[in-house]
């Protein structure tokens, strides 16, 4: 079996794991913050000193630190003049795993609320 093959199968055996799929966006997130680095001269000292900590975390924080908060995304968002987006697209219903069907038609049942419209998206509020 040609090695690409092999990887290709893998890497699609993984799609559905929760941890492979963790590990996907924090990478994604890594890479989005060294791609904003470099297009703004910033080296790591800088960013550090934009964000007031040291360069040891922000070395850390490129070698993909899991244990990020948003409020550090925003932080890191801010000091790279960068607006943080968090999206959670629909997956295919296919790719879904079977575990999580459940659960979303339960919550469904718990929105009495009526649907309010923010910019072009219809939201619902979350019911207390």
């Amino acid at each position: 079996m040609k090695s690409g093959k092999w990887f290709r199968e893998k890497l699609d055996e993984f799609q559905d794991d929760q941890e492979f799929r963790t590990e996907q966006a924090i990478i994604d997130f890594t890479e989005r913050v060294v791609a904003a680095m470099h297009e703004r001269g910033m080296s790591r000292v800088e960013l550090a000193q934009r964000l007031g900590v040291s360069k040891a975390f922000v070395t850390k924080l490129l070698n993909g630190n899991p244990n990020l908060t948003i409020r550090t995304m925003v932080a890191i968002a801010d000091a790279l003049e960068c607006k943080l987006l968090i999206d959670i697209p629909p997956c295919a219903k296919s790719s879904l795993p079977r575990k999580f069907e459940a659960k979303q038609e339960a919550a469904a049942a718990y929105c009495h609320e009526p649907a309010e419209t923010y910019g072009n998206r219809k939201c619902r509020k979350p019911v207390r």
